[in-house]
Parts: C-alpha cells; sequence; structure tokens
C-alpha cells in the first residue's frame, strides 16, 4: 500500500471513497476522521439491490468494525491507531458524532444531498476544532465542489494505480513508419536465430519493454522478447496469419489482438479502445477457436460490468442466461455478424443456438462471481471500463486452473459517477499488468465501424 505523503491533513473519508477503494482507510499517513453519516448511508447501501455496490459496502463495514471491535466510546474519541507497529506516532482512526452539531450558516438552506451537506458541515467543525486544514476525499466532484467553496479542501481518492494523464497510459504496442529494418545498422539489425532480430534501443521509445508489440508500414509485425541497456530483441510475427474461427484481421493492431489472444503463453489480455474496434469480437472468435477448435479450454463465461446486470434479476420469466441475454447483446451481434452467411433470420437464430450450446457459453452477471473460481475456460469480461479498482481485483481473481481472462472495454464511455478514466480499473489493470509476465495489454486507435461511429467516437 503506498501512503499518501504530499498532504498532510487529516482526512474526512466520504461514503463514496470508501465504497470505492476500502483501503482508502491505510492509503495516507495522516489521521482519518468517518463520521456517522457515512456508517448510516453504508448501512443504507449494504441493501442496495446493485449487488456490487452492497458488497463493497459490506466490505467497509466489516473492515470498520474489524479496527473498532474492542474499543469504548472514549477510546474511539481519542483514536484508534491504524499502523499498530507505529505506536502513538502513526495515523489514527477517529469515529465522529456529526448528528448533533449546528449546521453552518453557508450550508443551511443549502440544497442537493443532506447526507453530503452534514458530512462537510462536519469536516467544517473538524477544521474550526483542530485549529488546522482538513481534507475530504469523495469521488463525487460536485461535493469535492462544494467542500471547497465554503472553505474546506477535498480531493479525490487517492488510488495506488491512478494516472495523472489517460493520454499518457501504456498501450502496448509501438508503431513505426516506412520500414523498422531500414533504422538498423548492419551489426544491429541481424537474424540472432530463426525470426530473433537484434535492434538498438535508440530506435524504440523509452517505452519498449518485455511482452510488448511493434509494427511498421511495411507489413512487418514483431513481438519484444527482451529488453537490455543497449538492445531490443524482437520476435517477428507471420506475414500472413492463420485465420481464428474464420476471422482475419483488418488491421496491424487487430492481427496483434489475434496472436495474443490465442498464444497460450498468455493468461490475461487486455483490450482497451473505442467503440468498433473490434474488441469484443475479437475476443469471442479466439474463445471459440479455442473452446471449439483447439479444445484447449471447456467453456466461454461472459460478464460485463456495470449494466442492470449487476441488479437483482428479480422474478421475470426464465433463468438467469434467458434474462442475461438481452444485456449482453454486443457478444450475441457478434455471434451473428461471424456467423451470417446469406442464410435467413431462422437458420442465423438457430446456429446461434447450436454454437451457444456447443461451446458450453455462460452469460452471467458480476454479482454473482464473488466466490467463484472459474477452471478450464475463456472468462471475457466485457464493459470494463466502468469497474473500479476493487471490482476489477476481485474479478481478475476469479480465474483458476486453466483459465484465461480478457478484458474489454472503451475509457471514453464510462457512464458511472464513482469511476474515471483515470480511476477506472480497467487503467489500473493496464498498470499493474503491463509488467506480468503472462499478460498482455493492447489499446486500439482505429474504428472498424462506419464512418459516423468513428467520427463519433473522434468528435463527440
Amino acid at each position: 500500500m503506498r501512503l499518501q505523503t504530499s498532504n498532510s491533513n487529516p482526512r474526512v473519508l466520504d461514503t463514496s471513497a470508501l465504497v470505492h477503494d476500502p483501503n482508502s482507510l491505510w492509503s495516507y499517513q495522516s489521521d482519518i476522521y468517518v463520521c456517522l453519516t457515512v456508517l448510516e448511508e453504508l448501512d443504507n447501501l449494504k441493501e442496495r439491490r446493485d449487488k456490487s455496490v452492497s458488497a463493497d459496502a459490506r466490505v467497509v463495514i466489516r473492515m470498520l468494525e474489524d479496527i473498532v471491535n474492542g474499543y469504548g466510546a472514549n477510546e474511539l474519541e481519542q483514536g484508534i491507531a491504524l499502523q499498530k507497529d507505529k505506536g502513538i506516532n502513526g495515523p489514527k482512526l477517529f469515529i465522529g458524532i456529526d448528528t448533533e452539531l449546528p449546521i453552518a450558516k453557508s450550508l443551511k438552506h443549502g440544497i442537493g444531498s443532506d447526507a453530503d451537506n452534514r458530512i462537510i458541515n462536519y469536516a467544517l467543525h473538524l477544521q474550526n476544532s483542530l485549529g488546522r486544514e482538513v481534507t475530504i476525499v469523495s469521488r463525487d466532484i460536485n461535493m469535492r465542489l462544494k467542500a471547497r467553496t465554503i472553505g474546506v479542501d477535498s480531493e479525490d481518492v487517492d488510488a495506488q494505480e491512478q494516472i495523472s494523464d489517460i493520454n499518457l497510459l501504456y498501450c502496448g504496442v509501438q508503431s513505426f513508419e516506412g520500414n523498422l529494418f531500414d533504422r538498423a545498422s548492419d551489426l544491429e539489425g541481424f537474424s540472432l536465430s530463426g525470426e530473433i532480430y537484434r535492434f538498438a534501443r535508440s530506435v524504440f521509445n523509452g517505452d519498449a519493454q518485455f511482452n510488448m508489440y511493434w509494427y511498421d508500414e511495411e507489413g512487418h509485425i514483431g513481438y519484444i522478447s527482451e529488453v537490455t541497456n543497449e538492445h531490443v530483441y524482437t520476435k517477428l510475427l507471420p506475414r500472413k496469419q492463420d485465420k481464428v474461427w474464420g476471422i482475419s484481421p483488418k488491421n496491424p493492431r487487430q492481427a496483434i489482438a489475434l496472436s495474443q489472444l490465442t498464444d497460450p503463453h498468455f493468461d490475461l489480455n487486455i483490450l482497451l479502445g473505442p467503440a468498433g474496434s473490434g474488441k469484443t469480437f475479437l475476443a469471442l472468435a479466439a474463445a471459440l477457436h479455442q473452446v471449439l477448435e483447439t479444445r484447449q479450454y471447456k467453456k466461454i463465461v461472459v460478464v460485463r460490468s456495470r449494466d442492470f446486470m449487476d441488479d437483482d434479476p428479480g422474478y421475470l420469466p426464465g433463468d438467469l442466461k434467458e434474462k442475461s441475454l438481452p444485456l449482453l447483446a454486443g457478444i450475441t451481434d457478434a455471434l451473428i455478424s461471424m456467423h451470417t452467411d446469406n442464410n435467413d433470420d431462422r437458420n442465423i437464430a438457430a446456429t446461434i443456438e447450436h454454437i451457444i450450446e456447443r461451446a458450453n457459453i455462460e452469460f452471467t452477471s458480476m454479482a454473482y462471481f464473488r466466490g467463484r473460481s472459474i477452471d478450464d475456460a475463456v472468462l471475457i469480461i466485457d464493459e470494463a471500463q466502468n469497474m473500479t479498482r476493487a471490482q476489477m481485483k476481485g474479478m481478475l481473481s476469479r480465474g483458476g486452473r486453466n483459465c484465461r481472462t480478457v478484458v474489454c472495454g472503451n475509457l471514453s464511455q464510462i457512464d458511472d459517477k464513482f469511476v474515471s478514466p483515470a480511476s477506472s480499473g480497467a487503467s489500473a489493470a493496464v498498470n499493474v499488468f503491463r509488467d506480468y509476465e503472462k499478460g498482455s495489454v493492447l489499446i486500439f486507435d482505429e474504428v472498424e465501424r462506419s464512418s459516423l461511429a468513428e467520427f463519433t467516437e473522434k468528435y463527440f
């Protein structure tokens, strides 16, 4: 856990900060304050139909209970050491009573959430009583702005893997104009053995690392197998790749994606990029290939993040699969596109149903994944951009024996108020697993849908 050191103000943690990242309790070297209003909100959240959020709220409640267990009211008022090894000099947790505090004049007739106003009021009262600045930690940008307006500092969650600029996110690939081999001298760019070539480190930019791919305008595609202080060793991929489930790549990055998705060396593939770049389509084609043709896996498990899927499916007719299919239209659309061959609608429907049964495709909800272990399967996590870091950690830990996990997402289409492109679990996964030996990362930059889709993705 990285401790935040740039601002030593005491922190007042908002409900959204705790639910987004329960480890916020240990992320700071300063004292942590949690008021009763936050505890009330956590209690309400644990009963929400959104099972993912309710489960996260329960995690926070259990963590708080474990910390305060055995302490009395006086001890809670004096603060409980969060890091026992640092004794009295370490950060402490305070449980504050805010329900009896007089409301500040600037908040008395405030609009918006009463709970937010009470938490801000508590921070303002704490700031006055301590005689020093305090900082509210919240995922709610409006709450942060409101706090600053009345004189209380505020900040977003200090996520360990959060990046400052989404444009600097590791993309997993480098592209070159012209022919890359024209940039190498005779001593640098020669074939060492078979398809392994050595280039000067200066040919590649500073991001060159093991497991990265590259391509040039001449059609060369390479995989970086080793990086030293002076050289980059790369393996060339075949000029013409075999089709995967009848699918041929439409651009170099799709060719790289299919190579990654079918390489038995990898057990994690992260594919991010704009809508229409082929992420889900390619992931599904590779999964069908490895289940039905090479038989490396026995089934395909598809889960979509942060949708109505995370709610209780209720009592509508049908089993979970039948209720889930309409919400996974991206998967079924991909299946239809793959298997449409001048057949009428009835034949297409029958073909899709047959493929789903043969490949043992399981459509399920993220809400039902806790505690599961997925063996002998390709696990496809779609729409992953809306996942928090905690949710991404939970999903990526579900892989069991012989499981390949594929994460697909589009950071420009986040629609969750607790998640931003910089704090998304998908972004965090890129930063963490770019160094994972059996993991691949690829960010697409081209749209293969209509010109309208491409224009929308670029300018809207």
